[in-house]
């Protein structure tokens, strides 16, 4: 008799499962969707745009050269945390530095709690995967020994085994989908942490310089033009390719 392939394999695993098996199942997938859901939130580029990055790598300059209206303008513009972190720093209702820390660490911490969107779900895989393979298996288990008292037949040793190794298939299952789940969680954190760091650095970097240069004095009125027509007089030509070509070694991505 050929040996059945992989997949036979997996299906008959699954299947001798029982019922346990399907809210399993459905755990695993909730956690492969909230995965990728992560991996695609908390790209750098979601986080910084590669737009803001030579501006914010140049503060010095940009504040120094009368181009704070414009990077106010680009802040408004992206709908990313660093966008909304950097207008709220670049306010010009706030005329003391003081107040704008306070007003950027606030919007800081909404954003990291918009960005945890979903670890919650990993956390409660991890404890509820387990206790459903247990569970199957508690399940398993009372019908396997609910047959010894059904006669010599169903009482054979051999088929109470397999009926136990049977029952155990829901714990492995379990077992497996929270290791899976602890693994993701324990590198999305730990990537968390990482944004956290970086956005508090920026932020305190991006307030040191546009106080230091004059604050809210530095603001001139941002009209409803192209970018390209915002403040001709005092934004200097790029060199081209220049933001392109830096964005590629950003210092904010170590």
């Amino acid at each position: 008799m050929p040996e059945p392939s992989l997949n036979e394999q997996v299906w008959k695993f699954l299947l001798s499962g029982g019922f346990f098996m399907i809210p399993i199942g459905i755990c695993s997938f909730v956690g492969i969707a909230v995965c990728i859901h992560r991996a695609m939130t908390l790209r750098w580029k979601s986080i910084i745009p590669l737009g803001l990055r030579p501006d914010l790598a140049r503060l010095a300059e940009v504040f120094s050269e009368g181009r704070a209206g414009k990077l106010l303008l680009e802040f408004r513009r992206s709908d990313s945390p660093m966008g909304r972190i950097g207008r709220v720093a670049l306010s010009a209702d706030f005329t003391d530095r003081a107040e704008a820390e306070k007003a950027v660490e606030a919007t800081a911490r909404e954003q990291m709690v918009k960005l945890e969107n979903g670890m919650g779900v990993l956390e409660a895989l991890v404890t509820i995967a387990p206790m459903l393979g247990l569970l199957g298996t508690l399940s398993g288990l009372v019908a396997v020994f609910g047959t010894l008292g059904e006669g010599a037949s169903q009482s054979d040793p051999s088929l109470i085994a397999g009926g136990i190794a049977e029952a155990l298939n829901t714990t492995i299952a379990g077992l497996c989908v929270a290791v899976i789940m602890v693994i993701f969680h324990s590198y999305y954190t730990r990537r968390l942490e990482r944004i956290s760091a970086r956005l508090e650095v920026i932020a305190g970097h991006l307030l040191h310089e546009y106080f230091k240069h004059g604050g809210h004095v530095l603001h001139a009125p941002v009209p409803e033009t192209p970018l390209d027509q915002v403040m001709p007089s005092v934004i200097p030509p790029r060199p081209a390719g220049g933001p392109l070509r830096e964005s590629g070694k950003s210092d904010f991505l170590s």
